[in-house]
This record gives C-alpha cells, structure tokens and sequence, in this order.
C-alpha cells in the first residue's frame, strides 16, 4: 500500500483549484493510497487559505467552509504526524545542508522520520523536491504530472 506524504503546497491543492488539483483529488479518491503529514499543516494550510481569502481568491465564508471540510479530512482521511524536538533539531540541520525555508524543513524531517516505510512526498516545491531527493526520498509533484 503506496503511503503519500502531502505537504501544504499539495494540500491546498485539494481545497482551492489550480494547476494539479486533479492530481491530488485523484491521490485523495485512491482507496489503496495511505495519506500522511505532519500536524503543522493544518496551520500552513490556514495560513495558506487565508492569505488567499486576502487576495481576493475566496470568500470569507468560503474560507471558513473550506476549513471545515479540511478539518474533517485530516482527522479521517490522513495520518498526522506531531513535532516533536527531533524534528526540529533534524530540521536546523536540514535548513543548513539544503537551504530550506523552515516549513519545508520541519516537513523534510518528518518526512525522515518515517523513511523506512517508503513515503512518497506530494509537494509542489521544487526546492523540497531537490532536497528531498538528496535524501533518499521520492517524491511526486501534481502540477508536472501528466497520465498516460
């Protein structure tokens, strides 16, 4: 059974359309597929959401719908992963190695973590998929994805 780490980047892919929404509605509809991240998304993905909220992108009251359902699917759908302070003292490490932004680093050590049980990262960041590859890790971008 295939386990898909999603990080924010590929989350908010879920919640709001853009490039490679269909690729993560596929992942999420995958009833052989394991979904897991770290608790920290669920405050990205606030912070993410909202910051479309202030653009102009979503209504307030989409926002708050939208939380609602996230909410709901990350507590029924995914495996959520607490930080804990090997996270944070792997994730120092990793800023300095890969020059990471924090966020992707916290995620990156988590990902870590859990390496031996074969996870695939789903991000959009290209700067996290550089680093995660140098780690041994795979990783699967939506918005490149194209089927068969």
């Amino acid at each position: 059974m295939p386990l898909f780490y999603v990080d924010t980047s590929a989350l908010v892919k879920r919640y709001h359309v853009e490039l490679g929404s269909d690729q993560v509605d596929r992942l999420f509809a995958d009833p052989a597929a394991s979904l897991v991240t770290a608790n920290l998304a669920i405050t990205e993905l606030t912070s993410a959401l909202d910051r479309k909220c202030q653009d102009g992108a979503l209504t307030r009251e989409g926002l708050t719908q939208i939380l609602a359902v996230a909410a709901q699917d990350l507590l029924a759908e995914f495996w959520l992963l607490e930080l804990d302070r090997a996270h944070i003292r792997r994730s120092q490490h990793l800023i300095l190695q890969h020059h990471l932004r924090t966020l992707d680093a916290l995620h990156l050590a988590v990902i870590l973590s859990i390496k031996e049980l074969h996870p695939v990262l789903v991000s959009a960041d290209a700067r996290l998929f550089q680093a995660a590859d140098r780690e041994g890790i795979e990783f699967f971008n939506p918005e490149t994805f194209r089927p068969a």
